[in-house]
């Protein structure tokens, strides 16, 4: 009976330590509020010079997408892209690139993809007139170079729902080029 006891005991015991090990760890600033990475980012683009890559007017993230379209303050731009982390979405983590100058006319819009992005996009859509996109691996801003696929028109919407890149540029992307065909 005794050992009985003692064996329940240690079992309780390395339960809770167990789950304390596998707990997420807590905020510092907020105590008893669990901390999550952004899930929703939001880049705001100008247009860019013939052959250069669009400038960046402004981006944040947030774990809403109101929140960081509202902080980026792109309340009058335009959806172009949103980047997929997984395909298909799933699980969630997206960023919207947005427009400043307006729907997608021939010239387009030329994107950097930085931090986190930069080589894990899986998949992507494009919209306002974006029917053409060109994701490259190793871009130069002088003649955006490098490998590269090109995927365009697959919906009714005149934009491009690219769930998956494909085994070529999966987690490769490093630049984008969104234009009118």
């Amino acid at each position: 009976m005794i050992r009985t006891r003692q064996l329940l005991s240690m079992l309780a015991a390395a339960v809770l330590l167990l789950s304390a090990l596998a707990a997420p760890a807590q905020s510092a600033s907020s105590p008893g509020v669990v901390a999550s990475p952004a899930q929703h980012c939001v880049i705001v683009l100008g247009k860019a010079p013939p052959g250069q890559p669009s400038p960046v007017r402004s981006s944040s993230c947030a774990d809403d997408y109101a929140t960081a379209q509202r902080e980026a303050g792109a309340a009058s731009s335009v959806l172009l892209m949103e980047w997929f982390w997984n395909a298909n979405n799933q699980p969630p983590k997206l960023t919207r690139v947005l427009g400043d100058y307006g729907y997608c006319d021939s010239a387009g819009y030329r994107i950097i993809v930085k931090d986190d992005w930069a080589n894990n996009i899986s998949g992507f859509n494009s919209y306002s007139n974006c029917n053409v996109v060109t994701g490259f691996n190793w871009p130069s801003t002088v003649d955006w170079s490098g490998d590269e696929q090109t995927w365009s028109l697959q919906a009714p919407c005149g934009c491009v729902l690219q769930g998956w890149v494909g085994s070529f540029m999966n987690d490769r992307i490093e630049a984008f080029w969104i234009r009118k065909g």
